[in-house]
């Protein structure tokens, strides 16, 4: 039997596809490693000086997020097929999930430098906007997304040489470049001394200054990822991997491409001759050849292994107890990581294995933490009161006698 296709019977876990809760956990481990890195670790130096630093920057961040923005379009599909069975309005109940996500998004943002859930719950109005499109209308709008900056670029570009000339426009891009990176460094500034209150103040004024900036209405890869998870649910792709292993092995092999690509030939090519603001986008190939592609690597892996070797769901259990929890779980890790590394809080500073060895012992707290939850309640504390005020109803949280949690 494929594992892929087996589910939780307890009440609040039945309809659960395993490997989800396994990619969930998986990519909380590897936030972990990629926040230790980045808010815990020193100058990334040489792959001699630093190997731990160069394998979290290499294979582990920034494919983290992308494994995430791909889990939120699947969850987003699961949702969306759930309601439609019990003939519940979906509008106004993702509505309020959304803002709901939002609420959460922003105080992380204010209170933590993790950014990261408002930007879901933004595109999250996208996908209720395209859950009905066909398939082949959700590829385009999902490579329009890759493109979109690049295209904005080029289309500012192109209207200012129409109105002041291409020297002009060169000098006025190079100047709106280095006038943006001097406000991220006063902002940087800002947020690294001073006092909690001050630094919490600063951050939320940078949020509510600038709701309505043009950015935010720029997608991005993170729609992209979005949409194909979206698609993944609809097509059954987690219903039965191993009966699309050849579509899953083209995406794991691409990601691999695009990575190494991003890496070691996007470094080489020259940018002479492209307007500044455009010359920005090329180290993404023009936001198709994305590191974080290779997320599909794992996403492929993970879900070839398990529904290949079914133990093999046993053997990660850990990973699928952390993911059951994965918003409670990515706020306790943002609170504690904060913590350690701020100026506000401890400021510790850590060797490249150190962070690692951190990410493990915080993520095994967690897992353990998470499954001692599950066994007495249906959901996360986070999750719990998320899915109330998305339905609008206290729902229930302790476990009938005798129910299993943690499998």
């Amino acid at each position: 039997m494929n594992v892929a296709e087996t589910t939780t019977t307890e009440g609040p876990g039945r309809g659960r596809i395993v490997t989800l809760d396994l990619l969930r956990g998986l990519a909380l481990l590897g936030m972990l490693m990629a926040h230790c890195r980045k808010l815990l670790g020193g100058d990334l130096a040489g792959w001699g000086d630093n190997p731990a630093g160069w394998f979290i920057t290499l294979l582990v961040a920034e494919k983290d997020r992308a494994v995430f923005a791909f889990l939120f379009g699947v969850g987003f599909a699961v949702m969306l097929r759930q309601l439609e069975k019990k003939g519940l309005g979906v509008g106004p109940i993702f509505l309020r999930r959304l803002g709901v996500l939002y609420a959460i998004g922003f105080a992380v943002e204010v209170l933590t430098p993790l950014p990261i859930l408002r930007d879901y719950a933004w595109w999250g109005l996208a996908l209720l906007v395209l859950k009905e499109g066909t398939t082949k209308s959700l590829l385009v709008i999902a490579v329009l997304s890759l493109a979109a900056w690049p295209l904005r670029e080029a289309a500012s570009t192109a209207v200012s040489t129409l109105k002041i000339g291409w020297e002009a426009t060169v000098r006025s891009e190079r100047a709106q470049i280095a006038g943006r990176e001097a406000q991220l460094r006063d902002y940087d500034a800002q947020v690294t001394s001073g006092t909690y209150a001050e630094v919490v103040w600063t951050r939320a004024v940078a949020i509510v200054e600038h709701p309505l900036a043009l950015a935010r209405y720029t997608p991005d890869i993170y729609l992209t990822l979005f949409i194909l998870g979206l698609l993944a649910l609809r097509h059954g792709i987690f219903a039965d991997p191993w009966r699309h292993r050849r579509l899953i092995i083209g995406f794991m092999v691409a990601g691999v491409v695009a990575w190494a690509a991003y890496w070691w030939w996007l470094p080489g090519v020259s940018a002479a001759g492209l307007p500044p603001k455009l010359a920005l986008r090329l180290p993404t190939g023009f936001g198709f050849l994305d590191e974080q592609w290779l997320a599909f690597t794992a996403i492929g892996g993970v879900a070839l292994l398990v529904a290949r070797r079914p133990v093999w769901a046993t053997w990660l259990a850990p990973l699928g107890w952390v993911g059951k929890m994965a918003l409670t779980n990515y706020l306790v890790h943002a609170a504690v990581l904060d913590f350690l590394a701020a100026h506000y809080g401890l400021g510790w500073r850590i060797p490249g294995w150190a962070e690692i060895g951190l990410a493990l012992g915080l993520f095994a707290a967690m897992a353990l933490g998470s499954r001692w939850w599950l066994q007495r309640y249906q959901y996360g504390p986070v999750e719990w009161a998320w899915r109330c005020l998305t339905y609008w109803q206290r729902q229930p949280l302790r476990r009938a006698a005798g129910a299993v949690a943690a499998e």
